[in-house]
C-alpha cells in the first residue's frame, strides 16, 4: 500500500514540472478596435521619382521595369525633349505608397493613386498647343492628372530595390523618416507588401517649355485623405529648328542692285519658312561664305541681308561672319526667312557669270515669355 501511494506521488510530480511546457502550444491573445468615426488615418508617399518611359527607340522594353533612367547623374529627374514636331516624350511616374489603414484603403474605390503635373512658372506663348489631356495653361498652373497602378510585390522589389537603388541612386526623393534602408528591409513594408510600389506615364509634348516641372505623388483613400510628396522635375532645354528648304537661290542679280529673295508661312512649298521645334524660344544665326566674289581694296564685293518674319528689320552681314537675326521664334512658331543680296562688283575670273556658296543657319536659346505678376 504504501508503495503505491509513492509511485502515484511521483507521477503527481512529474506530471506538474511538465505543465508549462504544455503551455506553449496554446496562448489567450485579447483583441480591440475602436470605430472610426474620423475618417482614418493619411496614406504616406514614402518616395517618389519620375523617369523616361521608354529606352530603346522610343519604346518602352520591359515596362515599369524600365522605369529607373533618366538624362544625367544630378540628384533628381532630368529628361530631354525628342526636338523633332509631333514626337512628345514619354515620362514615367512611380511611387512607394503605404497606409497606415491597410493598402485596400487605397487599392479600392474611391482611392487611388495619382501623379500631378504642374507647368513651369513661364508664359507658354501664342503658339504653344497643349496634348489633349493637358490643360494649356501657363505660368505654373495644373497641367493634368494621371492614375498610377500597382506593380505587383516582385516587380516593385525589382524596380525600387534593386534597379533604382542601384543604377541611379539618386533619382527618388524620400519623405522625412525614409530610406532605401527602411524601405527595402528584409522585414519592410515592401516585402510584407503592407506597401506598395505604384507606377505611370504620360506625355510631354515636344514644345513644352524647358523648366522645372512641380510633380506631386498623390494617395489617397476610401474616405479622401490625402498623402502628397513633391518635386520638380527638370525638362531640359533643347534649343532646335527646322526648315523647308536647302538652297537659296539668288536668281539673275544686277550690279548695285538690291535683290531680294521672300519666304513665305507655307510649310514645304518653294519658299523659305523656318519653325521651332525644341523648347526654348529661339533666335535664327546666319553665316555665309563670299560665293567667291571675293575683296577689292580689302573691302568685300558682296554683302547680304537676312530676318525672320515680314515685319522684322533686315540684318546686314558680311561674308564669313555670324549674324543672329530679330523676332525671335516663339515655342513651335513658324515664320518666314527673307534674303538678299547686294553686288558691288563681278570679278573678271568669272566668265560664265556664275556664282556659288554656302550658308549656315544655326539658333541660339532666348528667355521664355515672362509670367504677368500674379499670373
Amino acid at each position: 500500500m504504501i508503495k503505491k501511494l509513492i509511485t502515484l506521488g511521483t507521477i503527481a510530480s512529474v506530471v506538474g514540472m511538465m505543465a508549462p511546457a504544455l503551455a506553449v502550444a496554446q496562448t489567450n491573445v485579447s483583441t480591440s478596435l475602436t470605430k472610426d468615426t474620423e475618417g482614418g488615418q493619411t496614406p504616406i508617399v514614402k518616395a517618389k521619382w519620375e523617369a523616361y518611359g521608354e529606352t530603346v527607340d522610343n519604346k518602352i522594353v520591359n515596362g515599369p521595369l524600365d522605369y529607373y533612367q533618366d538624362a544625367s547623374t544630378s540628384a533628381g529627374a532630368q529628361i530631354n525633349p525628342t526636338g523633332v514636331k509631333n514626337d512628345n516624350r514619354t515620362i514615367a511616374g512611380c511611387a512607394v505608397v503605404t497606409d497606415p489603414d491597410g493598402l485596400a484603403d487605397i487599392t479600392s474605390s474611391p482611392g487611388a493613386v495619382y501623379m500631378d503635373v504642374f507647368y513651369p512658372n513661364v508664359d507658354l506663348g501664342e503658339h504653344h498647343t497643349p496634348l489633349p489631356d493637358q490643360s494649356g495653361e501657363a505660368c505654373g498652373a495644373f497641367m493634368q492628372e494621371d492614375k498610377m497602378s500597382k506593380l505587383s510585390k516582385a516587380d516593385g522589389i525589382e524596380l525600387f530595390c534593386d534597379r533604382v537603388r542601384s543604377q541611379n541612386n539618386n533619382l527618388p526623393t524620400f519623405e522625412d523618416g525614409y530610406n532605401y534602408d527602411e524601405i527595402c528591409a528584409p522585414d519592410g513594408e515592401l516585402l510584407k507588401e503592407t506597401a506598395a510600389v505604384y507606377c505611370t506615364t504620360k506625355d510631354l509634348s515636344y514644345e513644352d517649355p524647358s523648366g522645372d516641372y512641380t510633380i506631386w505623388a498623390v494617395a489617397q483613400d476610401k474616405t479622401g485623405n490625402q498623402g502628397t510628396l513633391e518635386k520638380p522635375l527638370q525638362y531640359l532645354p533643347l534649343t532646335a529648328f527646322e526648315t523647308d528648304f536647302t538652297s537659296i537661290a539668288y536668281g539673275p542679280v544686277r550690279l548695285d542692285t538690291h535683290k531680294i529673295i521672300s519666304g513665305d508661312l507655307t510649310w514645304g512649298n518653294d519658299k523659305a519658312s523656318v519653325r521651332n521645334v525644341g523648347n526654348t524660344r529661339l533666335a535664327m544665326k546666319v553665316w555665309q561664305n563670299d560665293m567667291g566674289f571675293g575683296k577689292t581694296d580689302g573691302n568685300w564685293n558682296v554683302k547680304y541681308d537676312a530676318r525672320v518674319g515680314s515685319n522684322a528689320p533686315f540684318a546686314n552681314y558680311w561674308p564669313e561672319t555670324t549674324t543672329t537675326l530679330k523676332d525671335e521664334l516663339d515655342l513651335s512658331e513658324l515664320d518666314e526667312m527673307d534674303f538678299s543680296i547686294l553686288v558691288s562688283k563681278f570679278p573678271p575670273q568669272h566668265e560664265d557669270g556664275s556664282y556659288s556658296g554656302s550658308m549656315i543657319l544655326s539658333a541660339v536659346s532666348k528667355p521664355h515669355i515672362s509670367c504677368i505678376s500674379g499670373g
